[in-house]
């Protein structure tokens, strides 16, 4: 018999602990470098979150979240190339089962009913506790849409 080659057994080992701890998968979109590290130090503490990559602009998250099939995308809106609410509208449409989650600092009441109509799942302010997003990206993990934060309504 052939020895077996240690690397051959890292597939089969990864897919063991993925099923003994269910993790959600999350994708960070946003074009601030400083803010994805802060989101992924946060993230990367919790054992039931997995960070399984980054993007930084809509187009980047439309192609990742298609290759690397992640439960969660954390979103900001304005973002080059494309904005927040067009890939999330496209990751809705080719991918319903990954939830969006937006994170932004535009949260005008505008803004977060363009983002309900695209499908997002939920609108967490950029200047919320850090608890907030890590109690959002569990609850739309769930399927739960997140209630409205309480928003600027200009009349």
């Amino acid at each position: 018999t052939k020895p077996i080659e240690p690397a051959s057994l890292v597939p089969l080992i990864q897919a063991l602990l993925e099923r003994a701890i269910k993790r959600i998968k999350v994708l960070i979109v946003d074009d601030h470098t400083v803010i994805r590290d802060g989101i992924r130090a946060v993230l990367t503490l919790q054992k039931d979150i997995a960070v399984v990559g980054e993007a930084m602009d809509g187009k980047d998250a439309v192609g990742k979240t298609l290759q690397l099939l992640p439960d969660v995308v954390v979103m900001d809106i304005i973002m080059p190339v494309m904005n927040g609410l067009e890939a999330t509208k496209r990751i809705c449409k080719e991918r319903p089962q990954t939830k969006v989650l937006m994170l932004t600092q535009y949260d005008d009441e505008e803004n977060i009913l363009m983002a309900e109509q695209v499908g997002a799942y939920g609108f967490i302010p950029k200047r919320a506790a850090s608890s907030q997003l890590l109690t959002g990206i569990r609850s739309v993990y769930q399927g739960e849409r997140l209630q409205r934060p309480t928003a600027a309504i200009s009349s």
